[in-house]
């Protein structure tokens, strides 16, 4: 087994990030983008739409969406089983989970792809597009604190892969969208907890990483 990844790209964080928390050890590879391995006809074998991450198997079986990725490492290995341990908790955790990650994580990703001049040879941008996903983001964000004034953790008492999604999204809502994060309250107490988890590690990572990586990034013609 091994994933395919990027130190700054948010979807493979993610699924590094739970690696993190479930103490695996996967191989990784990691694919330069600048170099567009993410585009050679040998990865896309692997994965077809040429982004990362991607879980190959030890049969060749390649798993390609960073969600699903998660929940099968989740299913194949041991405790703390982060989509939860009974059939209540799974469905709770996984509807918080795909709350965060349609209402906040992608469409922050997406106005960033969309309003970035760094992006802009990469995407064909829609700025108008990207500031319409404004409200939802910010609706989504009031959700994630009414639910965090009830309970440690976003999906209840322990830490799940709702949290990944949840902190990974609101900390991009701040940097790429400019949404002010509160200071104090339920969302700030979270972010307290969590940013200092040994699987936060990759994230900080990758803001290390980020301005040599877009430096690069944005003196590649991508039109070509």
């Amino acid at each position: 087994m091994r994933l395919y990844s990027h130190p700054v790209q948010p979807n493979a964080i993610r699924v590094l990030m739970f690696l993190d928390e479930k103490g695996l050890e996967v191989p990784i590879v990691n694919v330069d983008m600048l170099e567009n391995e993410h585009r050679s006809p040998e990865y896309l074998k692997k994965n077809p739409r040429g982004q990362v991450p991607t879980l190959e198997l030890d049969d060749g079986t390649c798993i390609t969406e960073s969600i699903v990725i998660c929940r099968y490492l989740d299913e194949i290995s041991g405790e703390p089983h982060l989509f939860g341990d009974r059939e209540s908790d799974r469905a709770v955790i996984s509807m918080w989970e795909r709350v965060l990650e349609l209402g906040l994580f992608i469409p922050v990703i997406e106005y960033g792809h969309h309003t970035l001049t760094e992006m802009k040879d990469y995407f064909d941008q829609y700025p108008d597009w990207a500031e319409s996903l404004r409200g939802g983001i910010e609706a989504t964000m009031d959700r994630l604190t009414r639910q965090l004034e009830k309970n440690p953790y976003i999906a209840g008492e322990k830490y799940t892969v709702a949290d990944i999604t949840g902190f990974l999204g609101a900390k991009y809502a701040e940097m790429i969208v400019g949404l002010d994060l509160p200071a104090t309250g339920p969302v700030a107490d979270w972010i307290d907890k969590v940013a200092p988890r040994d699987s936060a590690s990759s994230f900080h990572t990758s803001l290390d990483l980020m301005p040599d990586f877009m430096e690069k990034f944005t003196k590649k013609d991508w039109r070509k």
